[in-house]
């Protein structure tokens, strides 16, 4: 049974009457204070996570040509390049023998080496870096949940004249609701996620690749649009997670919202206005019994009414009477379950009325 189909259970003329002379107001106030914490920034690196392991587990390699003219007893290797090098710059040689054979005073020696460090590579480094620290930040920043807090205000004043008798009622309701917002992800909790996070930056932080470039310049804004930045889609991906994170380290972290709202609902209205008329009724039957609300005093009463009304003795009057106490029993039991049903009724519709109520906060 819901409120309404209880409001019409005890509509009866009487109380038809007293809801229309009842002077009343009553105003309810809502007080909410919703926080919304960011984690747009953790589906953001999940997502550019994979492309950036997948230059780091392939990084991009060049070959560095170093030339030095050292003299021909720290020459190591005689390559061709030396040879055209030693015809073209005669002045290297010491001697020619004989046999034809010639003595270099030096010779021009050629390095190869590979090498990482390109722009491209120093970009990923420089982008872990920061990620590093970015996170490092949001963590520092402020907790993780989201919640909703909400503070509830009823003041009801209620007023109805019978006779010359004036009754006033006053009623001062206030509520406070905390709920936590529920932000995981594929069963996985904010803590989870972060925490994941940090590992995989931590292993992107201490791979090979990194390392090798811990001496290298590092990159900053604007960021060099090359060939390799542009058109290859693991750094495609690691340039918008730049861009990214440049944005988002001038934002607020969490996302407050707060406002007050007046509920004007005629139903509501309603419902204490009742509870005005049972607890005036109930006022008005207690007056009535004044000297009789003793049960030693009702009991005597009940039976010198009956003695001197009745004439029956007393097995008689011991057996009406038990009989009766058994009906009144059994009367009073089916009124409790009644009153209980209904209130368990009132509370399962309240409790569905405030999910309905948080789901539109969310």
């Amino acid at each position: 049974m819901n409120i309404e189909n209880f409001l019409e259970s005890l509509s009866s003329n009487e109380i038809t009457n007293f809801l229309n002379e009842t002077k009343s107001q009553i105003n309810v106030k809502r007080n909410v204070d919703k926080v919304t914490s960011d984690t747009s920034w953790m589906d953001m690196i999940e997502e550019t996570v994979p492309y950036i392991d997948n230059i780091i587990r392939n990084p991009r390699r060049f070959i560095v040509q170093e030339e030095n003219i050292v003299p021909i007893a720290k020459a190591k290797v005689v390559t061709e390049e030396s040879i055209k090098h030693l015809a073209q710059h005669t002045s290297l040689i010491q001697e020619v023998k004989d046999d034809g054979s010639i003595v270099p005073l030096k010779l021009l020696n050629v390095y190869r080496e590979e090498t990482t460090d390109l722009y491209e590579n120093r970009f990923i480094k420089s982008l872990v870096d920061n990620l590093y620290i970015f996170v490092e930040n949001k963590l520092n920043e402020s907790d993780q949940k989201s919640y909703a807090k909400i503070n509830n205000k009823v003041t009801y004043n209620g007023e109805i004249k019978n006779g010359k008798e004036t009754v006033k009622i006053n009623v001062n309701l206030e509520s406070d609701f905390h709920d936590e917002v529920d932000n995981s992800k594929d069963g996985h909790s904010v803590e989870a996620r972060i925490e994941h996070i940090r590992d995989v930056i931590s292993d992107f932080r201490g791979s090979t690749f990194i390392k090798s470039l811990k001496e290298a310049a590092p990159v900053r804004s604007p960021i060099r649009k090359t060939n390799v930045i542009l058109k290859e889609q693991n750094f495609i991906k690691a340039l918008e997670l730049w861009e990214y994170l440049e944005k988002n380290n001038i934002k607020p972290f969490c996302d407050i919202e707060k406002y007050e709202e007046e509920v004007k609902d005629i139903n509501i209205k309603n419902k204490y206005d009742l509870a005005f008329y049972i607890d005036n009724k109930a006022l008005k039957e207690n007056d009535n019994k004044n000297e009789v609300s003793n049960p030693k005093n009702y009991i005597s009463k009940l039976v010198t009414d009956f003695v001197f009304n009745n004439n029956v003795n007393e097995t008689e009057f011991k057996r009406i009477l038990i009989k009766e106490f058994k009906e009144a029993n059994k009367k009073k039991e089916r009124i409790v379950k009644s009153i209980d049903n209904k209130f368990n009724d009132l509370v399962e519709s309240y409790s569905k009325n405030k999910k309905k109520a948080m789901a539109l906060l969310k």
